[in-house]
């Protein structure tokens, strides 16, 4: 992957923002007013044209707008920092509901429980695994819970409008032992993963981008907590959001286990 000039960065890091906020193309003037102020809209524009050649924008062939590629979106997460708090501090409703929770549910409820609160704080959707008491990760991923909530989120998304696209995708969320398979496999045992694009083993998540971080307790239960969605998904607010998510419910995990198995 080349790397960037710091005005190419800015730039590249403008597209795709604006993208993120605003579901369209994204043109030079936009980023002129907001991200590259000190250069005219004219050296935006070869710029941008610069990166479209590196392979990290395109164009729609009726726009003069771009558009961030798989490749554009994997620079930006390699080289962003995504440390900040979201928006609104949610991360205190996280423990205030989910460590009372953990004491009145069980295992299954409990799971269902974080993925909903992830579904509803993002937008999107989520998706909790966790093997059940006593299996470990090296098992069967057939053995491991799965809880996903918030498809409506989803298909509320401009770029799920096309019914083809989603019944493809209901077809990924339907084969459970494959997505938990591959979710185990690829979330990062030490940070906070994301998988965009064509990084994706099927097809049907092409459009998407999966943020996971690994959960529970010690090395006995590992699991992961994930948020699914389009891949211009707010990963300044989800990407904070599922760390910190993952924290706690790892600490709910190693102080209540007995109580969640």
């Amino acid at each position: 992957m080349e790397t960037l000039s710091l005005r190419q960065n800015n730039i590249l890091r403008g597209v795709i923002e604006t993208h993120i906020e605003t579901t369209q193309p994204v043109g030079s003037r936009s980023i002129a007013e907001k991200y590259a102020t000190s250069f005219s809209p004219a050296t935006i524009r070869n710029e941008m044209g610069a990166l479209e050649e590196m392979g990290y924008l395109t164009h729609p062939h009726t726009s003069s707008g771009r558009l961030p590629t798989d490749h554009g979106y994997r620079y930006y997460l390699d080289n962003t920092s995504f440390e900040e708090t979201p928006e609104g501090d949610p991360l205190t409703r996280l423990a205030e509901e989910l460590i009372p929770a953990a004491g009145d549910e069980r295992f299954e409820e409990f799971l269902d429980h974080v993925s909903l609160l992830l579904s509803s704080l993002s937008q999107e959707i989520g998706l909790v695994l966790m093997p059940s008491s006593g299996v470990l990760a090296a098992e069967p991923s057939s053995r491991a819970k799965l809880s996903l909530q918030g498809l409506p989120h989803m298909l509320e998304k401009p770029e799920f409008q096309d019914v083809r696209k989603v019944r493809n995708l209901l077809g990924v969320f339907e084969e459970k032992a494959a997505l938990t398979r591959w979710v185990m496999t690829h979330a990062d045992p030490e940070s906070v993963s994301v998988s965009v694009g064509r990084e994706h083993s099927h097809d049907a998540l092409g459009d998407c981008a999966i943020v996971m971080a690994r959960c529970g307790a010690g090395e006995e239960r590992p699991g992961v907590l994930a948020i699914l969605g389009p891949k211009r998904m707010a990963y300044r607010c989800i990407i904070p959001l599922v760390s910190r998510m993952a924290v706690i419910v790892g600490d709910i995990f190693e102080h209540r286990e007995p109580e969640l198995s």
